[in-house]
């Protein structure tokens, strides 16, 4: 028995792509259908957003050489490698072995250390390939201009941005509180261009893509950019929102009573917080100290560290 992800077959290709892209694709196994359903071999349950189960899946004629067990992102013409602790020289290997297996990729970083401070990037050294580390990244059929040594992204989220977007309905006013370059705004705006979104973004290099990108979509007036900091701008904004996306996971929890204070009642916020394995007690104070939220859905999106993990909470308005 294997693990493989579980998808309904009108997603197979795009789940088997994103898998592909993560560097998680078990090469030497078949895809199997299984009634509805298609079941992709990948090496493990690390870092994946979808269902994964075990099944009996045959050999797969061995044409392609595996990809070696290392994690990596493709974000169109730059890819990168996500273990801090290889060694250059290993890295370089492994650039080779990307660059071989995706022919698009022109450059391959490497990442030295975690994302941080408020403009929410990490560092990364050129390991293979071209200096231009500017990129231009295709998801849920919209494009995204972007420099991962500029700004944070992370294509890990698709799923939940698809989850968040696939809420929508009717023409909602939503406001995500730290856009980055946009894709949660873009994609929302791309699905149901009846909706408005207000997008507020604080790294001068991520506000700069962010207008790139709406214009690239062809989304001007739908997504509005607001540069500066979250906590002076939506206080300001002249309407309420139906629902707020706080993607800020280190610190949405600080900023959880102002995006309470611009939502409406019925309105929903989707809080992603960077927190200990089963411990939800920060949760549990912020919600404490912001009356009128009920949570009515939450899951783990993604591990941060052998210790943490990245959670989303769906929180409903009730007063």
């Amino acid at each position: 028995m294997r693990p493989a992800v579980k998808v309904y077959r009108e997603r197979a290709e795009e789940v088997r792509r994103q898998i592909i892209k993560l560097g998680l694709y078990d090469y030497s196994r078949k895809v199997v259908r299984d009634g509805d359903y298609v079941l992709i071999p990948v090496l493990g349950k690390q870092d994946l957003d979808y269902e994964v189960v075990e099944a009996d899946l045959p050999p797969a004629p061995q044409r392609k050489k595996p990809v070696s067990r290392f994690s990596y992102d493709v974000l169109g013409s730059v890819a990168v490698i996500n273990d801090l602790n290889m060694p250059v020289e290993k890295a370089a290997e492994a650039a080779a072995e990307i660059m071989e297996r995706h022919h698009a990729v022109r450059t391959v970083l490497l990442k030295r250390g975690e994302v941080a401070g408020d403009e929410r990037v990490a560092k990364y050294v050129v390991v293979l390939g071209e200096h231009s580390t500017e990129s231009l990244y295709r998801e849920s059929g919209c494009l995204f201009m972007l420099d991962p040594t500029k700004v944070f992204f992370s294509p890990r989220l698709s799923s939940e941005r698809l989850r968040v977007a696939s809420q929508l309905r009717g023409s909602e006013r939503v406001l995500d509180m730290f856009a980055g370059v946009g894709p949660f705004s873009i994609i929302m705006a791309r699905k149901h261009p009846e909706v408005t979104v207000y997008a507020v973004e604080k790294n001068p290099e991520a506000f700069r893509y962010l207008c790139i990108n709406i214009e690239l979509n062809k989304l001007s007036g739908l997504v509005k950019p607001f540069h500066g900091d979250a906590a002076e701008i939506v206080p300001t904004l002249p309407v309420k929102f139906n629902r707020v996306v706080m993607n800020l996971p280190h610190l949405s929890l600080h900023h959880l009573p102002t995006a309470a204070s611009a939502l409406e009642k019925g309105g929903k916020i989707h809080l992603y917080t960077l927190e200990q394995r089963d411990n939800g007690k920060d949760v549990e104070a912020a919600l404490a100290a912001v009356s009128g939220l009920e949570i009515v859905y939450t899951r783990v999106v993604k591990e941060h560290s052998p210790k943490s993990v990245i959670k989303v909470y769906d929180l409903v308005k009730t007063n």
